[in-house]
């Protein structure tokens, strides 16, 4: 499996516990993160209400099939629309099988199970490339050059993954004036421009090797530490490095240059959230309006560009006011981050996340805000009430 999946599993028997551990020491779930739970399908109803939901949801019931159809009513309500659920249960009956699959249900398994038949239902639900979990992309992008996009995409990657409980991707892809090798304090194995410079062999395998982990919640594609050089960048090659590591994270950050060109525009179109990043000066005021309009003319559905204003009340005299930006852009800033050079000067110099640096401070819990919102973790559950569950199983 060249893709992550996220699979939470809930087991009622010592013996299918057993199998859903061994399941994910399978090769076909190597690259996914499989989290196993005690309490049947009653504790996944339970757990799904206050935690994340997962891609795949496996439960155990040995419960009636009335029951069970009732509980998985229940557990629809707790559930993201779209999330494939896996039924492990102790009735060997046709009519129930062909029941559950007719309505939504993935795949029904009869117990006893061994760990290579739960890998299989899992695999076989993406065999299909164009069926394989996509993350969600943001792209960050600078509305002047200095506006501190590349900063806050870093913070933002690792606040995503923290959300997610899993590991992000943040793609540095200033492959010119990059500084993320810096900025992490490591010495770059291999780089953006490298990966791109050969796209006939760019897949899943070579993209793996290169990423580089920085902790439990952020893997990163850095650059930096070159001389500079003239790239001639593919759009078709920038789109597909975009699509296999969204296809290997829950959540992938894009730093873009501030280099307007075929790729990058392409690229700005196609993600699913764009993060314009802006200091309160008049040139970047100008600029945020050109680039908004640009954007909303064919963002393909995505939703439309947020804002941030980075910088404020570094120069108070001369700076334009939050308002001056909603006047004009008709857009209310995402996030408004105070100007404090000791904060982002430390980390920088330290080759720090904020987060690491500055716990507690209110910058760190702003980023943490738009990062929890941006992954669709910012807001309260909303009501489902009068959906059925096959409704949300399908999607």
């Amino acid at each position: 499996m060249s893709f992550r999946v996220t699979i939470d599993a809930f087991a009622l028997s010592p013996g299918v516990e057993t199998a859903l551990v061994a399941a994910g020491r399978e090769r076909a779930l190597q690259h996914s993160r499989l989290g196993v739970h005690a309490g049947g399908l009653p504790g996944a109803i339970v757990h799904l209400a206050h935690n994340p939901t997962p891609q795949v949801v496996i439960v155990e019931e040995n419960d009636d099939d009335r029951t069970m159809l009732g509980r998985l009513e229940q557990l629809a309500e707790v559930c993201d629309p779209g999330t494939r659920v896996i039924v492990i249960g102790s009735l060997n009956d046709i009519g129930l099988y062909r029941t559950l699959l007719g309505h939504g249900v993935s795949e029904y398994l009869v117990a006893p199970v061994t760990p290579g038949q739960i890998a299989g239902a899992v695999s076989a639900l993406f065999a299909d490339p164009a069926a394989a979990p996509r993350g969600k992309v943001t792209a960050l992008w600078s509305a002047r050059g200095g506006a501190g996009a590349s900063t806050i995409a870093r913070n933002l990657a690792w606040h995503m993954g923290k959300a997610l409980g899993e590991q992000a991707i943040y793609l540095d892809l200033d492959m010119t004036f990059g500084a993320s090798d810096l900025a992490f304090n490591l010495e770059a194995r291999q780089s953006a421009a490298e990966v791109l410079a050969q796209p006939e062999r760019l897949d899943s395998v070579l993209l793996d090797r290169f990423l580089v982990v920085h902790d439990d919640y952020l893997r990163l594609l850095p650059s930096g530490g070159a001389a500079p050089r003239s790239l001639d960048i593919q759009t078709e090659a920038a789109e597909q490095l975009v699509d296999l590591a969204a296809r290997m994270a829950p959540a992938l950050v894009l730093d873009l240059p501030h280099v307007w060109a075929p790729w990058t525009e392409a690229l700005l179109r196609a993600a699913d959230e764009v993060v314009v990043v802006a200091r309160p000066d008049l040139a970047s005021l100008r600029d945020c309006k050109l680039l908004l309009e640009s954007l909303a003319a064919n963002r393909n559905g995505n939703a439309p560009a947020r804002l941030v204003i980075n910088g404020l009340d570094l120069c108070r005299k001369t700076q334009l006011t939050v308002k001056d930006f909603h006047d004009t852009l008709a857009v209310a800033p995402a996030l408004v981050l105070p100007w404090d050079s000791v904060l982002f000067g430390e980390a920088g110099n330290n080759g720090q996340l904020l987060a690491e640096l500055g716990k507690g401070h209110k910058i760190v819990g702003q980023l943490e805000s738009l990062a929890a919102t941006l992954v669709g973790r910012g807001q309260a559950r909303k009501d489902r009430g009068g959906k059925t569950l096959w409704s949300w199983l399908k999607g």
